[in-house]
């Protein structure tokens, strides 16, 4: 129970630093990664055990790509903030598909998970989510509210009630998430009309 409570306070912690587009956000989710992977383990979700680990790495990514350094006239939080390409979305929901039938086959197959269909739906669609995260795609926080909602149905289950709470709270902050980030990238637009020459991506990523 301690550990669901305090796992589930520092991943809030992280969520609201994200939704601010403030860096802080990276290091404190690397101490929930940590204490959440040894929760799953314990409570045989096994997926997203493993997945914790992908967070970790992807969180030193993630730190480092919001850190680096820009032109002066780019702040952090105009950064690489956008939308994807048609093809890109194609090739997104290519890579969601061979997630989920990869993870689900090894869920059925090797471990004796009783929710292998929605952990590897929701560890699929956590991936994918982390990466446009890290990239402040901000149709992310779109994935990270269907994400969340499957998430809360499946750590009920498991009995796990601080997380479940959690992820409903999530589902709100995920709106939020989208709903400041789209603000933040109408505002940089017409208040930088130059700004899109030295930061092409700002209206498209590019996912490198």
């Amino acid at each position: 129970m301690f550990f669901d409570l305090f796992g589930a306070s520092v991943s809030l912690i992280s969520t609201y630093y994200f939704i601010r587009l403030n860096s802080k956000a990276w290091p404190v989710g690397m101490i929930a990664t940590v204490i959440n992977s040894w929760l799953y383990w314990h409570k045989g979700i096994y997926a997203d055990m493993l997945l914790e680990f992908f967070y970790f790495l992807s969180m030193v990514y993630g730190w480092y790509k919001w850190q680096k350094k820009l032109p002066r006239c780019i702040t952090s939080a105009q950064s690489s903030l956008g939308y994807l390409r048609p093809l890109q979305w194609i090739l997104l929901c290519v890579l969601f598909v061979m997630l989920y039938i990869s993870i689900y086959f090894l869920l059925a197959t090797f471990t004796h998970s009783t929710v292998a269909l929605l952990d590897a739906a929701t560890t699929s669609l956590s991936l994918v989510a982390q990466w446009l995260m890290c990239h402040k795609i901000i149709i992310t926080w779109i994935l990270w509210f269907i994400t969340d909602a499957l998430y809360a149905v499946m750590y009920l289950s498991k009995s796990l009630p601080f997380h479940s709470i959690l992820m409903i709270i999530y589902t709100f902050m995920a709106i939020a998430g989208y709903l400041v980030w789209e603000r933040r990238y109408k505002t940089i637009l017409p208040a930088s009309p130059d700004t899109s020459e030295l930061n092409p991506h700002l209206k498209d990523q590019t996912l490198v």
